[in-house]
């Protein structure tokens, strides 16, 4: 098991951009971290409007994009997520990292910080 592991959860509107899977193992193979991507979509079209009730869902049901980077080294993770959040932004709330272990989690909310910002 690696000994940081950090989940990136965007919720639809949040990226700067789309995030694509191609992006993101160039970022793997560049920064030498393990990068895995699920994409959740739950929302409906209804009155010409993309809508989703999420009142009643767990936070694993609702619609969003995980980035999950993992990696047994503080400086290739840290680098990965400053260019993550770079090209894409930092999570904006505050189930963001939810899932995350608490040494990747620690860094990733300094680098928000730094260069995501909320």
């Amino acid at each position: 098991m690696a000994r940081y592991l950090v989940k990136l959860r965007y919720y639809p509107g949040d990226s700067l951009e789309e995030i694509k899977e191609g992006d993101l193992k160039n970022f793997e193979k560049e920064f030498g971290v393990r990068i895995d991507y699920e994409k959740i979509e739950k929302r409906e079209l209804k009155k010409g409007l993309l809508m989703e009730e999420t009142g009643t869902k767990s936070l694993e049901e609702i619609s969003q994009e995980i980035i999950t980077i993992s990696s047994d080294t503080e400086d290739f993770l840290s680098n990965c997520i400053i260019a993550l959040y770079r090209k894409y932004r930092s999570p904006r709330t505050v189930y963001s990292f939810l899932g995350s272990n608490e040494a990747g989690q620690r860094i990733a909310k300094k680098l928000m910080n730094t260069f995501g910002g909320w």
